[in-house]
């Protein structure tokens, strides 16, 4: 079987998509399969050659974007404009630079004609228009599913004009079916593709070579939230308000996909936390899973919306910790002091098998399967 990614991001990238498009082309590769990933977004120093060697795979760098290792954008494609109201305007009105990147990337797609699958990830969006242009100039050979982690036009974090809503339905004619994470977010979906060419199909990594701590975990009370803080769906000050005044003994660890303001405003406003918050950045995915591990229990702060599923909560169930769960408007003191003290009784339960990459894999090819050709 032959299978092309097309993705935004890609290891070595500390990014939910580049976690997703990375252990699907791994694991689709381990299964024999002829494996080629189309990469936008490149990272300045890492040795893609060799790691498709090491993995079987093939890797076809489009360089629509070049940052370093920790994600700092420094290609000259990059707007340097991008920033507060300009940033607002240009996303609202024109998509940021999807009508630029989008052709960028069909001029310089190239998938094979004898391509059985084709498996095109948003975020960004942009490749998925890219795709779809290439597909009206190529004409449509392969079977084409979307898979997408946030809508376009339905964003609750990034709202966009009237009419992106109709350049995302036309951009999903083009496919097969859209993939998504949750059930939740279908309906931030169905007003721009026919309901009955979604499929659920979430986050998967590979779980049989996971490396964890297992020793004795002493005092103080340790514990750490891993991923990203907004302002708007998922705002920690409740949390740090709240710790700001406790009088226990503990350590808070913050593992960063990279440097935040939130956090920066979090430790002006509350400099009395100092000493005992703990914030680390762009820590390797085998590495954090670790540093979970070694905790007496995990931090979710959920979604003020529910129609998404923070990725990291997934780590959180690989790390075999507990997981406190928490939210500005439901959050118990009481509860959190039990975790403190060791009673994990209201622990957030997750059945981490069904993100398991062997079952993930194994629901991209059913729906390969069920496309009539």
């Amino acid at each position: 079987m032959k299978i092309h990614i097309i993705t935004g991001h890609f290891h070595p990238q500390l990014h939910p998509r580049a976690f997703r498009s990375n252990e699907l082309a791994l694991e689709f590769a381990r299964r024999g399969y002829d494996v080629t990933v189309t990469n936008c977004w490149t990272i300045k120093g890492f040795d893609y050659e060799t790691y498709a060697k090491e993995n079987g795979i093939s890797i076809h760098n489009l360089n629509i974007l070049q940052s370093s290792i920790d994600n700092k954008v420094s290609s000259a494609l990059h707007d340097k404009s991008n920033s507060g109201i300009i940033k607002t305007i240009k996303n609202y009105y024109l998509g940021s630079s999807l009508f630029y990147r989008g052709p960028l990337i069909a001029n310089r797609l190239q998938i094979d004609d004898d391509t059985d699958l084709v498996i095109a990830l948003s975020t960004p969006f942009t490749c998925l228009y890219g795709l779809s242009k290439y597909v009206e100039k190529k004409g449509k050979k392969w079977v084409v599913i979307a898979d997408s982690g946030d809508p376009f036009y339905g964003s609750k974090q990034t709202p966009r004009a009237i009419w992106f809503k109709y350049i995302e339905r036309s951009v999903y004619k083009k496919f097969d079916y859209l993939t998504i994470p949750t059930e939740n977010a279908i309906p931030l979906y169905e007003q721009v593709i026919p309901p009955k060419k979604i499929a659920v199909i979430p986050q998967g990594f590979r779980m049989d070579n996971l490396k964890l701590y297992h020793g004795q975990l002493n005092n103080p009370v340790k514990f750490a939230y891993a991923g990203v803080f907004y302002r708007d769906i998922r705002n920690p000050e409740f949390l740090f308000k709240y710790l700001s005044c406790l009088n226990i003994d503990f350590e808070f660890y913050l593992f960063m996909r990279c440097p935040d303001d939130v956090v920066k405003e979090m430790m002006e406003k509350y400099p009395n936390l100092k000493d005992r918050v703990k914030v680390s950045y762009s820590l390797p995915h085998d590495k954090l899973l670790y540093e979970l591990s070694t905790m007496h229990f995990l931090v979710n702060i959920e979604n003020d919306s529910n129609t998404q599923m923070p990725s990291k909560l997934i780590d959180y169930g690989m790390s075999g910790r507990p997981i406190f769960s928490c939210k500005s408007t439901t959050f118990s003191e009481k509860k959190l002091l039990r975790f403190m003290q060791g009673d994990y009784k209201d622990a957030y339960e997750i059945d981490i098998k069904k993100y398991d990459i062997v079952t993930i894999a194994n629901q991209f090819i059913e729906l390969y399967k069920s496309v009539e050709r």
